[in-house]
């Protein structure tokens, strides 16, 4: 009994911190994010085709009658039906199947949950395949409606089953989303129990009300690994083949997370702070996560000079191969090359850290963000530069590094205009060799008339982007603005004009940079809105 109630009181923690604290919604502030679509894109791709074709030569292992199935079954039929492959031994396969899965989060009393996981993946089959009978069988459909895709009929619930905590965003999406979407597919075939009727039974209004919440206060397991995955696509579902205010909100929310990631990524190098699953060590990947995933795959479908691939996250990918969402044209635009320069914050509110960037054409200043303690579920990185190089793990790029490896109690907001400061050190990638050396500075070549200066020493950790002639020059830029070294840890001023003033000892919740130019700025980047900075327009 004692165990037992270990595990609920660890159930109801996890599910209390995997829940929304609403706070004030940010505005949306000086950036609007773009929503036009003019891009054609192509109906195939060698990309697209790879991920279809990797599915429809999965195996399928047996089902059997559990909650949370094998993610790879789905995705395995839906790659069959999608390929035309092996149609008769899939529509057998389906027609053996009995789950016993729940909706919601697995835990203790609630030993079926997780198969909104399997629900949410198996929708499209009903669907895309609903007028395809020698693809899906009749009886096979009948199968699916009555035996398989379990989560539908009246009422909306938010909560953990048996638990009066919220539970995690994506299960919602998932679990509702799919109870949604089967009401709606029943209703419109014929089936008039009320249950069925989302306009009356709960569904729609609350679905709508959950929707909107996120369209105000931001997604709020945001870049979250592995979650982001299985909320994109759940939203995808719902853009899909939702309708009205529905289908309208689940594209704005689309829209958003798209244009984030466009702005904080750079040639689908994409390592943000993010929410959810916490880890030991910071990430080392840098082109593989999910979102990546997503654009990487619609990029392979416009005519670019440029070859596209991705080593992982195949079960994502699918969802933009097979369904009808496109992000904005300058989504894909910010996503595939960058302007001349920008710098932008990105906030996502209350309880939470910013995204922070800064670059132009040939590089990328990512911020690391903050934890704000273990409920807030924060999992900060370090500060990286991205350059127009082949580099794919973390030590291949220049990023900022705290000796004591303890990200999480370590603020890595420090970015502004082409710069980035921390107390911590700077780590060199191994193959970066600088054309200058002196007074512990380092001079590096990003790409003509760009320079990366460094200065590493003391606990004070700099990263300055300088535009000049030559690596001489830059450095000669760095010391005459900035002749006292006793200053570093607490201002620089830029050879680009911005005098800089910050508190590398900052606590989390405030950004180190303190006043740019003698403007104090907002430090309270709780209160920042979703998009405020400068960018230049193609």
């Amino acid at each position: 009994m004692n165990r037992q109630l270990i595990f609920i009181g660890l159930a109801c923690l996890v599910s209390a911190c995997a829940g929304r604290k609403i706070g004030t919604p940010p505005s949306l502030g000086n950036i609007a994010i773009p929503v036009q679509r003019g891009i054609n894109y192509s109906d195939s791709s060698d990309l697209k085709s790879m991920v279809i074709n990797y599915w429809a030569n999965a195996k399928i292992n047996d089902w059997g009658d559990e909650g949370k199935i094998d993610f790879k079954i789905p995705r395995a039929i839906l790659g069959r039906l999608l390929a035309k492959k092996d149609i008769q031994e899939t529509n057998a396969y389906l027609l053996k199947q009995f789950p016993k899965g729940k909706i919601g989060s697995k835990w203790l009393l609630n030993p079926y949950g997780g198969y909104d996981f399997t629900a949410m993946s198996l929708m499209p089959v009903l669907y895309l395949f609903d007028a395809s009978p020698e693809l899906l069988y009749p009886e096979t459909k009948q199968h699916l409606i009555k035996n398989i895709l379990t989560i539908k009929g009246a009422g909306f619930s938010r909560n953990v089953p048996r638990l009066c905590f919220q539970d995690s965003e994506n299960h919602i999406l998932m679990g509702e989303g799919s109870r949604y979407l089967m009401n709606q597919y029943l209703w419109d075939n014929g089936e008039k129990d009320p249950q069925y009727d989302n306009k009356n039974n709960g569904v729609e209004t609350g679905l709508i009300a959950y929707l909107k919440e996120i369209e105000e206060h931001g997604i709020f397991e945001y870049n979250a690994k592995p979650y982001l995955g299985y909320t994109y696509s759940a939203l995808m579902n719902l853009n899909a083949f939702g309708r009205g205010e529905i289908k309208t909100l689940a594209t704005k929310i689309l829209d958003h997370i798209n244009w984030q990631y466009a702005l904080n990524s750079y040639d689908f190098k994409h390592c943000p702070p993010y929410r959810r699953r916490f880890k030991k060590n910071i990430d080392q990947d840098i082109v593989s996560d999910y979102h990546s995933v997503m654009l990487t795959l619609w990029a392979s479908q416009i005519s670019i000079d440029k070859s596209l691939s991705i080593s992982s996250g195949k079960h994502i990918a699918l969802w933009a191969t097979m369904l009808p969402y496109r992000p904005s044209d300058d989504v894909m635009k910010w996503s595939l090359a960058k302007p001349n320069a920008y710098f932008v914050k990105i906030g996502h509110g209350h309880n939470a850290c910013p995204e922070i960037c800064s670059g132009d054409k040939t590089y990328h200043l990512s911020a690391g963000g903050a934890n704000q303690g273990r409920a807030s579920l924060i999992v900060p990185q370090a500060t990286m530069l991205f350059l127009a190089d082949s580099a794919s793990k973390l030590k291949e790029l220049f990023y900022l590094s705290d000796p004591s490896k303890s990200l999480m109690r370590w603020n890595n907001t420090g970015v502004c205009e082409d710069f980035a400061c921390a107390k911590g050190i700077v780590h060199v990638p191994s193959n970066k060799k600088p054309v200058l050396d002196s007074n512990n500075w380092s001079i590096y070549s990003i790409s003509k008339g760009v320079f990366l200066a460094t200065y590493s020493k003391k606990e004070v950790a700099l990263l300055v982007i300088i535009r000049a002639s030559s690596g001489i020059d830059a450095f000669q830029a760095v010391l005459k603005n900035n002749p006292d070294i006793q200053k570093y840890a607490t201002q620089f001023t830029h050879p680009n004009g911005n005098v800089l003033h910050y508190d590398l000892d900052a606590p989390k919740t405030k950004w180190v940079i303190k006043s740019i130019n003698g403007i104090e700025q907002e430090r309270d980047f709780e209160k920042w809105p979703f998009f405020d900075g400068s960018i230049d327009p193609y």
